[in-house]
């Protein structure tokens, strides 16, 4: 709803839909009203419009796209046309943000305040959409057309203050004043002034003689940006009408680049994705608990263990969350060295403006260097990050349990080691989980919980408080080995060296890949982890090929068909971007470069094992490359590994850069239809048998097929739950 209030002559409209104040069809049917209550009032003089609670409408109601409700009178471009033609001044009183459709209703104002703290910005493009009432031919009117295809194209929300530098914010309100008092007198001040130059729809596009210049320039930075979306390229094309045709005219591309955009599986993959952000909040471990029931334990205090790449960027994440940050190495040089690029980092975040001169100091003030565990015995979490190796964290652990108070929660950034061997460790395995970060943790977004057979409720519940203390994406998953997102990385990889064996070479793969979306191919990002860290795994298992004894097959691994590529590569001393040679070589940068040497290792590997290259389609190496990830996904919810199909996805958006808008791979699964990704698959398995496992199709993609062709993905798990409760 909207509320309608008078001060003398001032009439106040103000949003009250919280907790967002979203544009929901109930409010834009009282805003249409109350300003025609305020215009038909002869004792008003001017119009505030506003929020209450907390922000400014940060834009259209999410859950009403793709309904027929959306496109129920009055539309928000109706309200914006009201708010422009008004005889009287008509002000926005920002506070909070105005996002979306609320900077579009803005738009429509007169004038428009803020509050110094307050962030404006058109993000819908990050929906796979554009702003649909009237923004992408207003903020070019008032920015120029550079800035505007910057703020649509890309999405961003900006300060305020840069708005007012750019002339979008005619006045700032310092912080802690009283916005709302500040637009009343504004609004005062501006009566009897014209209004014609206020508004937009009058008004010239300031940099239009450069509008092929900049369609050019901009078109190629998304192109590099968001490779395959079609939504910045849409508004692209749509700001540049803005300069080309009347605002009547622009309007209406407007409106036919939204239908383009909403008729597509693009935006229905990025709201997907924007829904199944917030869902991954609502965690449910069966038998144990649920985010509903579970309370976290309090956690004034971290300890992180160990100081390597890993581990800084994890104490990083612990300041940024407001924590006193024990950091433990039991070597001293290693201990200063950590401890000098923690410090420097928040300096380095203090001159970047991404944190306060108190924050900065607070941060500072709150590492405590540790050489021993004796040091750590009070605190409330402890997060070790050593070297991945099952006998090193036992001991870890071991020692752990027997210094740290019985509350203290200890945890294991371990990627891919069974939780619950590492608990066994202790004689505390109900207060033992894992808390998998992605590198660098300190940027990355993704944090994978993991739970194990004996971890309490309250241990996955603070587990998962600090992921979101944290403002991590954290998703909570069971124990297997490499939990969900390595577990099914692996098949991708295994996929991908098949692929060179058969057909190809890392830049055609790579190709394929970055076309469809990825910001870089399979190849290019295993040189920039490094290719030694996927070998250290494969010495482990003992499978390499300098570890077999002479006369064992190259491509064979008791059943299992083996590719000893990426093992000859290591050997070879090819580790990656660090040697400046890896899949690719670097010349004194990080573009990676096709190398003839590894194209002759690929070759002569062929000719020995009398392998004669095929030409093989961009869509075979796509599905090759994507289908064993799907049926992997599915078998880790069949396990319940996964509590749903929306957490993998969220796992592969944040840890392993999927592309956004085709939804993650459980959701592009759903696009292209189950039935034909299981026939695929079924091929494959009918093709390479017992020795390529990761092609037996799951039995849960298999039974949803047989006995529901291509349902919801939101009605995956239901269905198979109401099957085992029959079965």
């Amino acid at each position: 709803m909207a509320l309608y209030s008078r001060e003398d002559d001032v009439a106040i409209i103000a949003v009250n839909n919280p907790p967002m104040n979203a544009l929901s069809h109930h409010v834009r049917k009282d805003l249409i009203k109350f300003l025609k209550v305020a215009e038909a009032d002869e004792n008003v003089t001017a119009i505030v419009l506003c929020g209450d609670g907390r922000t400014f409408p940060v834009g259209a109601d999410i859950k009403e796209f793709h309904k027929s409700v959306s496109a129920l009178g009055p539309t928000i471009i109706d309200i914006v046309h009201a708010l422009e033609k008004s005889s009287k001044p008509t002000v926005a009183a920002i506070h909070g943000s105005a996002l979306g459709g609320g900077l579009e209703l803005a738009l429509g104002c007169h004038y428009r305040i803020a509050m110094s703290t307050s962030k404006v910005g058109l993000p819908e493009v990050k929906l796979g959409i554009l702003p649909g009432a009237g923004g992408t031919q207003r903020l070019p009117r008032v920015i120029g057309l550079d800035n505007a295809m910057k703020w649509i194209a890309y999405g961003h929300h900006h300060p305020a203050g840069v708005g007012a530098s750019l002339g979008l914010i005619d006045r700032i309100v310092a912080k802690g004043g009283d916005i709302r008092r500040s637009a009343i007198l504004f609004a005062r001040s501006m009566v009897g002034k014209g209004l014609g130059q206020r508004r937009l729809s009058n008004v010239s596009v300031p940099d239009a003689s450069k509008v092929e210049e900049l369609m050019a320039k901009h078109l190629k930075e998304v192109g590099l940006r968001t490779r395959g979306a079609l939504a910045p390229v849409v508004c692209l094309q749509v700001i540049k009408s803005s300069a080309l045709l009347s605002y009547k005219d622009g309007l209406e591309s407007e409106r036919q680049g939204m239908m383009t955009l909403l008729a597509s599986s693009e935006s229905k993959a990025q709201i997907y994705s924007f829904f199944s952000e917030r869902q991954v909040s609502k965690w449910n471990a069966p038998g144990i608990a649920n985010h509903a029931t579970a309370k976290p334990m309090q956690v004034r205090s971290i300890a992180v263990v160990g100081l390597g790449t890993m581990g800084r960027g994890i104490a990083i994440s612990s300041l940024k969350a407001g924590k006193k940050t024990y950091v433990v190495e039991l070597n001293s040089k290693a201990l200063a060295a950590g401890v000098k690029y923690i410090r420097g980092y928040i300096e380095t975040m203090k001159k970047r403006a991404q944190i306060s001169e108190e924050q900065a100091a607070a941060m500072q003030s709150a590492i405590i260097p540790v050489s021993s565990y004796n040091g750590i015995a009070n605190v409330d979490l402890v997060i070790e990050a050593v070297f991945e190796n099952m006998k090193i964290k036992k001991e870890i652990f071991g020692k752990l349990d027997k210094v740290c108070k019985p509350s203290t929660i200890l945890a294991s950034n371990t990627s891919t080691l069974d939780i619950d061997e590492i608990a066994s460790a202790t004689k505390r395995p109900e207060k033992v989980a894992g808390m998998h970060f992605f590198a660098p943790a300190h940027i990355m977004l993704l944090l994978e919980n993991i739970y194990g057979r004996k971890s309490s409720a309250e241990t996955i519940a603070t587990i998962m408080d600090i992921g979101k203390q944290m403002k991590k994406i954290t998703v909570l998953v069971g124990n297997c080995v490499g939990f969900v997102g390595n577990r099914m990385y692996g098949y991708y990889t295994t996929e991908s060296v098949f692929i060179l064996e058969e057909a190809a070479y890392p830049e055609q793969v790579d190709k394929v890949l970055t076309d469809y979306g990825f910001a870089m191919g399979r190849f290019q990002v295993g040189d920039l982890s490094g290719n030694d860290i996927g070998y250290k795994i494969r010495t482990g298992l003992g499978i390499t090929h300098k570890q077999q004894p002479a006369g064992t097959p190259e491509r064979k691994r008791g059943v299992l068909r083996y590719c000893p590529l990426g093992d000859f590569l290591v050997e070879k001393g090819r580790l990656g971007l660090k040697v400046g040679k890896g899949w690719y070589k670097y010349e004194g940068s990080r573009t990676p470069i096709p190398d003839p040497e590894v194209r002759k290792i690929i070759d002569e590997y062929r000719t020995r094992h009398h392998i004669v290259p095929r030409d093989i389609s961009s869509e075979e190496v796509l599905q090759r490359m994507l289908y064993p990830l799907i049926n992997e996904g599915f078998k880790i919810l069949e396990e319940g590994i996964a509590a749903n199909p929306w957490d993998i996805d969220m796992i592969y958006q944040y840890g392993y850069a999927w592309p956004r808008h085709t939804g993650g791979p459980m959701y592009y699964a759903f696009t292209i239809g189950l039935p034909q990704v299981l026939k695929v698959i079924e091929e494959h398995w009918k093709a390479a048998g017992a020795s390529e496992p990761h092609w037996q199709p799951s039995t849960m993609l298999t039974w949803l097929v047989e006995n529901h062709g291509n349902p919801d993905i939101s009605q995956w798990m239901p269905l198979m739950q109401k099957h085992k409760s029959k079965t």
